[in-house]
């Protein structure tokens, strides 16, 4: 938990890319404020829990900002025998999922056993990992281009402590691009005593080299010793701007940062939307559904309940 004395940084909830002017690498960083605290408090998540769930998200933001199209990216991690694209499994957590839609946001939720991960931070502390809370099964990350197009979707199992590892593993058995990846996620105490999640994160490639940055094949390599050595402060620190950050890191190496684009927390928990998926249900099981009087449908997302009476929904058929 880390005190200081703001609740928000000129940087929160944007994401920015940069470039390094001497070395063919490039790279992203995020930093969420208010639109991580909604997604994590939205649900009485156990610690370890938000902390994976919290990584899911600005892996999220950090891969879907790279998109040059209005698509979505999704990062997935299943538990054992859960499909990644499915419910189920055997980790505590069955599985954690993160949605990003370009020009939209971002959402995300998990799916856990509380009385297992709650046995899981007795034996291993608050924060046991993703290896642990998820156990063997699948990672992924899926492309969707929209509904005239092909899903895009790769997997490999889960291989490393944190989603930053199992992403670096995608990358490199299924993209072959050389990655390094950096998440943070905490609570930040504000006077008082309140607390509010934060989040950051930065991702560093190797891109393609040209005359201005050469081709040196050690250049990735040499850029990745200074990336280590990102602090977790330094990512979610208010008062550590991404500009201050960088320039600490590469200065010698002309770091150049884009212009930041904001990210906001979405869902798709549309009153109609529901209404209608509502009326393409059978009656017994909207029978079950009907809490006080009305049919209440509950958002996995952001936990909000929707309450309908009979006449709404069959008005939406």
């Amino acid at each position: 938990m880390k005190a200081g004395p703001a609740a928000a940084g000129p940087d929160d909830d944007t994401v920015a890319a940069f470039q390094l002017h001497t070395r063919p690498v490039s790279g992203r960083i995020v930093r969420l404020g208010a639109v991580i605290d909604e997604i994590l408090s939205a649900h009485n998540l156990p610690m370890s829990v938000a902390a994976l769930l919290g990584e899911a998200v600005v892996l999220a933001v950090l891969i879907g900002d790279s998109l040059k199209f209005k698509g979505r990216l999704i990062v997935q991690a299943s538990g054992a025998n859960a499909n990644p694209g499915g419910l189920g499994g055997e980790g505590a957590v069955s599985f954690v999922v993160a949605d990003y839609a370009v020009g939209e946001g971002v959402r995300g939720f998990a799916r856990f056993d509380a009385r297992r991960v709650a046995a899981l931070e007795a034996e291993h502390g608050p924060r046991p990992g993703a290896e642990v809370l998820l156990g063997a099964g699948a990672f992924a990350m899926t492309i969707d281009q929209g509904s005239d197009m092909d899903r895009y979707q790769g997997v490999v199992a889960l291989d490393g402590p944190t989603l930053a590892a199992c992403a670096e593993h995608y990358f490199a058995q299924s993209e072959q691009v050389p990655t390094r990846i950096r998440l943070a996620v905490g609570q930040h105490m504000l006077p008082g005593g309140e607390t509010r999640w934060r989040a950051g994160g930065a991702i560093l490639q190797r891109i393609a080299g040209d005359d201005a940055r050469g081709h040196d094949a050690h250049a990735f390599a040499d850029a990745q010793v200074l990336f280590d050595t990102v602090e977790d402060d330094e990512l979610l620190d208010p008062g550590v701007p991404a500009e201050r950050l960088l320039f600490r890191l590469f200065h010698e190496d002309g770091v150049r940062l884009q212009e930041a684009r904001t990210v906001l927390k979405r869902c798709t928990c549309e009153r109609e939307r529901l209404a209608r998926i509502l009326a393409g249900f059978p009656a017994e099981d909207r029978d079950d559904m009907v809490k006080d009087g009305a049919v209440v449908m509950t958002c996995e997302y952001c936990n909000r309940d929707w309450r309908f009476s009979e006449a709404e929904i069959d008005a939406a058929r």
